[in-house]
Parts: structure tokens; sequence; C-alpha cells
């Protein structure tokens, strides 16, 4: 038993032995590499100072023209360092670096600490860049997560601060900075969120400043200002335990009513299509801001500037606005491109992320669009427009109007909401939702119910989506989205991305894109954008209003010609401060579109909409359209007044055809005598006239009876004059043409007696 025991015992020391080496072993190479990447870190390398302030400003965005954009070439990113009080210097130093005037770069002390961070984590929650490094960074180098990516943004900052003072590098960094709202700098980013230079902020402001760069649109004072002020805090409290402010500067920052301007001067010409246009080049490079502005890249748009001007004074018009809580903005496309011809609002946001409810301006694509292609209904199908419960569900029609019996066209024009939810439940509330997302709307999965007919989202909708929708409608039926920018190059002139036919799909046929755009014309001729009707142009229209509490909160026109594809919107800032309820998308955002597009064309009258192959038009009998929906195609004998011409695809015609005014006739004829009483029968067609003449041989013709359009089971009574055997009875079936002139069909004799 001892034996056993020595045995174990020298195993154990043998194995701690064996481990105590290879720990020392693994220590001495992690501090041998340590140590050669700390020399390589220092080893000096070349800098371009002047590079890094080439970069410092904003992307070159150009206009169709080929022009440099109006805010790009005005923008004043630069400010003197002289000019930046230290309040700003240390709230985002106690920030983003608070050891940037001890180390030379590189900050190994946080790097450490952020190492010991990840570990205890699981995950990389913390980062070690310094103010130095992230300079570099965005002038020199990709967003690439490595390893060697990262020893080149050490050596580069190290090298950097041999080469500039702490101040110099401190100012180039405040002046790169994006704040969001279209904001470059923080000399743009004071006037426009305080109305103020750089030199008058107040400490609370300075905190408000810093605490944005990390999230621009989560930490925006205009759009987040409790998200914003919560931020501030924590800088103050960071610079307050890092001794750059007393404890009573700090209780004076925090209890600071920091009033956020908001200033719309800084919205000038086209700053807001520039904001736009930098976040789509971002999407479509996969990068951010920072490194779209440090690699130089040249976007190129389809900013139209005569437009934009025209656009810009309709969003400025008085006119226009009748509550001064509401938002206005508004967006034109070029029909054939999708490109963005103009923006203007009295707002700034980044439209391709701005989400609203969409009301019924998604009616057309969502619930008709889809019904007319998978045949289940054409503009000219029949409805049910009462109130109904649709399993639970139970929509009601704005102002309360119901119709009863409605065809596609007109619940469309009328924008009835009772019917749109009929439509998606026959189609299946799939089909919609599928056709949405085939026209690049994000939607969740939450919104696979009935409510989607109505333009209910959980999400919201953007405009751009939209717009990408209706363009697809414009573009017989292939999706085509509404973009800002036409080509992207590189800083050497290279084309890196260009707007061509890649990657365009078909989603509805060139029939159904038809059908929903001749129903959205009757919409503008008698519908809810009647406004739209005194307009010598093909115009297809689309109205919405989204209701909240005692007010709207969303008022639309969308409207779309062969040249323009716009949309006009007026909106509450918040859901629950609604705007007047004067304001519908009938009203306002209608007499906008209007007056815009009766600018714009200016004389360049658009080309009508171009009639599909497998579309006809065609008369079909109105009695029996009128009476029970049922479509019929009419006589070709019959007068204008008998017909409603619809259009339907080749294939869902008309399978019956009314034959009354070919072959007029009185069915059923019957005759028979009681005594010296006559009484004749018959059928009437509600098509035609109907005559019944009594002749006699010793009196003048006699008209017993004169029916017009009358329906069903005629009886005609008469008492014969003298002798019954000289009296006769004629029935005429006629009709009365376009010109006025009778038509007499097949005339029945009725002897009596002779």
């Amino acid at each position: 038993m001892r034996a056993n025991k020595n045995n174990k015992t020298t195993f154990a020391k043998k194995f701690v032995g064996g481990v105590a080496i290879a720990l020392a072993v693994t220590f001495f190479f992690v501090l041998l590499t340590a140590a050669g990447l700390v020399i390589y870190i220092n080893t000096d390398t070349d800098v371009d100072v002047n590079a890094i302030a080439l970069k410092n400003s904003l992307p070159e965005v150009y206009d169709v023209n080929g022009d440099l954009t109006s805010y790009c070439a005005a923008s004043e990113i630069q400010t003197d360092g002289d000019n930046i009080p230290d309040n700003l210097k240390n709230a985002f130093v106690a920030l983003e670096d608070k050891r940037f005037y001890d180390h030379h770069g590189v900050d190994y002390k946080r790097i450490l600490g952020a190492f010991v961070a990840n570990i205890k984590s699981g995950r990389r929650a913390q980062g070690g860049s310094t103010i130095t490094q992230q300079i570099v960074k965005n002038a020199f180098l990709s967003n690439e997560k490595s390893f060697s990516r990262k020893l080149k943004e050490a050596r580069l900052a190290v090298s950097l601060e041999r080469r500039m003072t702490k101040d110099d590098i401190l100012e180039t960094y405040l002046n790169m900075l994006y704040f969001g709202s279209g904001e470059y700098g923080v000399k743009n980013a004071s006037r426009r969120f305080f109305a103020k230079e750089v030199k008058d902020l107040s400490l609370a402001e300075c905190a408000v400043l810093a605490g944005i760069v990390k999230s621009p649109t989560k930490y925006n004072p205009i759009n987040n200002p409790e998200n914003s002020f919560k931020r501030a805090k924590l800088v103050l409290s960071l610079m307050k335990e890092q001794g750059m402010i007393t404890d009573s500067e700090y209780n004076a920052a925090i209890n600071e009513k920091v009033a956020i301007a908001d200033d719309k001067s800084a919205l000038d010409f086209d700053r807001t299509y520039v904001v736009n246009a930098l976040s789509e080049a971002c999407d479509i490079l996969g990068i951010d801001e920072k490194e779209l502005r440090a690699q130089g890249y040249k976007l190129y748009t389809y900013l139209d500037t005569e437009r934009q001007t025209t656009l810009k004074s309709i969003i400025n018009d008085k006119a226009y606005s009748i509550d001064e809580k509401a938002w206005f903005a508004a967006i034109d496309c070029d029909t054939k491109t999708g490109g963005v011809r103009a923006l203007s609002s009295d707002f700034n946001a980044d439209f391709n992320e701005f989400r609203r409810q969409a009301g019924s301006v998604l009616k057309p694509l969502v619930c008709y669009a889809p019904a007319f292609e998978s045949g289940v209904l054409t503009p000219a199908s029949m409805l049910d427009d009462t109130p109904t419960d649709f399993n639970g569900y139970s929509p009601e029609n704005f102002g309360g109007k119901y119709y009863g019996k409605i065809s596609v066209r007109d619940a469309l024009a009328y924008s009835q909401n009772v019917p749109a939810v009929a439509a998606l439940r026959q189609i299946g509330v799939q089909n919609g939702y599928n056709a949405l997302v085939n026209m690049g709307f994000k939607l969740s999965e939450n919104d696979d119910n009935l409510s989607l007919a109505l333009g209910s989202t959980a999400l919201g909708v953007t405009f751009t989506e939209i717009l990408s929708g209706y363009l697809t409608l414009a573009n017989g039926g292939v999706y085509k989205k509404a973009t800002f920018i036409e080509y992207i190059e590189d800083k050497d002139g290279n084309t890196v991305y260009k707007n061509d036919e890649k990657g365009i799909k078909r989603v509805f046929s060139e029939e159904t894109a038809y059908m929903t755009t001749s129903a959205l014309m009757s919409t503008a001729q008698y519908g809810t954008a009647k406004k739209l009707s005194s307009l010598d142009f093909e115009i297809a229209s689309k109205t919405g209003t989204v209701e909240a509490g005692n007010g709207n909160a969303d008022a639309y026109n969308v409207s779309y010609t062969t040249d323009d594809c716009v949309l006009f919107w007026q909106g509450s800032q918040r859901y629950d401060e609604p705007i007047s309820s004067k304001i519908t998308g009938g009203g306002l955002p209608t007499l906008a579109c209007k007056d815009y597009l009766s600018a714009v064309v200016d004389g360049g009258i658009p080309a009508n909409f171009a009639v599909p192959e497998g579309i006809s038009e065609i008369n079909i009998d109105k009695i029996a359209y009128e009476k029970d929906g049922s479509v019929i195609a009419a006589s070709d004998n019959a007068p204008e007044r008998f017909t409603v011409k619809e259009i339907f695809p080749y294939f869902n015609m008309p399978e019956e055809k009314d034959s009354s005014f070919d072959y007029p006739s009185a069915k059923g004829l019957e005759a028979s005598v009681d005594g010296n009483k006559v009484t004749i029968k018959f059928t009437a067609d509600p098509h035609l006239n109907y005559k019944v003449i009594k002749k006699s041989l010793f009196t003048d013709d006699k008209i017993i009876l004169n029916i017009e359009n009358d329906d069903g089971e005629i009886t005609v009574t008469d008492t014969a004059d003298g002798v019954l055997g000289y009296n006769r009875y004629v029935v005429v079936p006629y009709y009365t043409d376009d010109l006025g002139r009778e038509t007499i069909g097949e005339i029945y004799t009725v002897p009596i007696g002779w």
C-alpha cells in the first residue's frame, strides 16, 4: 500500500511540474509575441497628414447633369481648433478615449482591459481603439474585422502622433464625425441642433454632441431626444469622474433645459436629398458613412434641380398647410428608371428608413392587383359593400358610407374598405402578402392577416417602398425600385456600381398592371383624387388617410403618369399627437400633387398609358350588370345608354352575350277572350319598349299600351268595340337607337274573331 502511495505522489509531482513548464513556455512565447507586436506598432511608417485633411469632407454628390449638388458645394465642415471649447474636447475624450493625452496613439492598458472584459463575457463586447486610431481607420483603412487590419491601424496611429499634436488630432477628429440628420463635423452639428456656433456651446450641449456619434440615429436629439439626453448625462458623469468638471458644473449641466433648435434654415435646397443618397450608397456598398467619406467615392444621382426647385416651393407654400403640427414631404421619381428626381420636406429624415402606416395606398398593391393576376376579379366584378364580419374582423368604411353592391373599379376609386378586405379574403392573405414582399416591402410575420388590406403593418412602410410598388404598376408589372443613385465611382474614377436592369423581376402581368392603372385613373377622374380631374393628361392616383385618435396621423396622395411617379404626404410627428382630421389624402396632398405636376409638365404632356395586346375594352350589358352584377357582353346593336364600357384581360372575358337588340321580341305571348273582354300576356325584356295597338275595321288604330324598359310579365286587358270579330291586336317590340330612331322587332298580331 505504501508503494502505491509513493507512485501516486511521484506522478502528481511530475504532472504539476510539466504543467508549470508548459505554462512558463507559453508565457515566454506570449511575452515574446507581445514584445514583437509592440516593436512592430512603434516602428515608424509613412502617414500622409494632408491626405487625412482631404478625406475629411463630404463625399461628392452630383445631380443628373453631372453638377456638384449645392449642399456638397456649400457645406462647411472644418472649424478651427481655437474655436472649439475645452468642454467639447473633454466631452469626447471622457467618452471615447480618457487617456488620450497620455498615450502615444495606442492605449495598451485599454486594450488589455477590453481583452479581459471580452474573455469574461464570452464575446467581443468592448473595443480598444483610441481617437487617433479611429482617424487613421477612417482615412486609410477598410471596415474589415481582422487582426492584420488592427495592427496596421495601431502602427499608423503611433506614426500619426509623431507628426501631429494632440490638439490637431482632436480637431481633425471632431471635424470628421457624422452626427446624423445629414450633419458632418461639429460646426454643422452645432448650427443644426442648437443654432449656435461651436464656440458658444454650453457644457450640456457639448455633452449632447459627444453622445450622438456612437449611434447617430438612436441618439439623434431631434428624433430621439429622450435617448439623447440620457446619453448626455452619461457623458457628464464621466467628465466629473475624470476631474474635467466640478460637482457644481455637473449639477448645473444636468439640470439645464437644452433646447433643440432643429434649425430649419439648415434644410437648404437639396440637403435632404443628399442625406438620402448617402444612406442609399452606404447600403449599396455595405459600408458606413465614415468609410463612404474616407474612401473618396463620387455619387451620381438622378437629382433634377428644376424639379427640385418646384417641389421645394410647394413644400414651403403655407397654402398647403392648415396645421402647424403637420410634417410635409414629397418625392418625385422618373417612372421609367425609378430614379428619384426631387425630394423635399420640412423636416429631415432618411426616407429609406422613415416608416409610417400606409393606409389605403396599399389597397391596389395588396388586394386588387393580386386579385386581377389570379383571375378572381376584373375591374367590372361586383363586391359587397355592406357592414361585414370577417370571422371577427369588422372593418368600417371611412365616413360610414356603404354602397351595397359596388364594382371593383368604383370600390378602388372611392377607396371603400369592406370591398378591399373582401377581395383580399377571396385571393387569400398570403397571396397579397407575397405580392408586397416581391415589390420590396419589408413585412413581419404578424402582417399575415386581413388588416393588411387596409395598409396596417407591424413595421410600417417607407415612402420609397410605396413608390417602388406604384412604379411596378407604371412599368407594366415589372418591379422597379425607387432609387437615388444612378452610379458610383471610386476615387480613381472606376465605376463600382450602376443602376442597370440587373435584378429586375416581373411581379404582375402587363394585363394586371394595366387593369389596376385603369382603375386608378378612375380614382383621379371621379374618385377620392378627383382634384386631379382637370389635368389634361392621363394620370393614375390613389389616396390614403390613417386615422389616429380624434384626428389623422397620415394623409397620402400617390400618383403616376408615364413620366412621373410622385408621393405627397402630410402627417403627425407623433401618433399620439394627431394632426387635424381636415387633412385627408384627397385634400391637401392631392391638391399639392396637381399643382406640382401642372408645373413640371410645362408643355411636355406625358404620353398615354400603353394598352397591352391582351386587354380588350368591351361593352357589357348595363341592365344585367346593375340588376345583379352579371357581367354579360352587350349586343352589338345595343344603344350606348344600355352599355357600360369596361376592360378585360384575354383570359377573363365575359362568357355570355346579350341578344335583346338583335331580335326584339315579346316572349311567351298568349291571348284569351271572355265575352267582349280581351286579355293579352307576354314577358317584357327590360332592354326593349312595347306597344300594344288595337285595330278595328271601322275606327282608327288605338294604342292601348306603350311601356318602356319594363321587366317581367305584362298583362293587357281591353274591351272589344262593337262586334268582337271586327277587332284585332298587334304587339310591337321596339327600341330607340342612339339617333332617336325606332327599330322594330318581330310584330305579333293577335286576331280576335277574324
